[in-house]
């Protein structure tokens, strides 16, 4: 059985875009080499990733992930079976929603309103809508 996880994160202010940068690529390898597949989506100083996966392959790199300095104040939205993955065949998509350019605006709209809720409210549900949201501006 495939299970998610999702988890918002704040960024440490010493993290620069060459640290974002190493932490997508040694990501894409090792969850490559896991069959873990995933988005990690910066958005001002937050952090929020989707994983999916074997459930104790994800929950090992969620521990792991928690301990990172590079980042703060982890919170988890959810961590449940699922049916359907949103982002097969892609060990890790990273975007930047302060830097997108061309995008559906409606949906980059909606994802970033999205994740101010889940800042404010710690929403699971409003988490599981940025994600759907996020799945469908991943198309390259």
């Amino acid at each position: 059985m495939i299970y998610c996880l999702c988890y918002i994160s704040k960024k440490s202010e010493s993290l620069d875009v060459e640290g974002v940068r190493s932490i997508v690529s040694t990501s894409q390898k090792n969850n490559d080499a896991k069959e873990i597949t995933g988005v990690l989506v910066e958005y001002k100083s937050d952090f929020l990733q989707y994983l999916e996966g074997d459930p104790v392959e994800i929950y090992k790199l969620f521990n792991k992930i928690k301990s990172d300095e590079r980042h703060y104040d982890v919170n988890l939205l959810q961590y449940s079976p699922l049916e359907n993955p949103l982002f097969s065949g892609w060990a890790m998509v990273y975007r930047d929603l302060d830097r997108l350019d061309s995008v559906d605006r409606d949906k980059y709209n909606q994802c970033i309103e999205t994740i101010e809720v889940i800042n404010e409210k710690r929403s699971f549900w409003k988490g599981i809508k940025a994600i759907e949201i996020l799945s469908n501006l991943i198309d390259d």
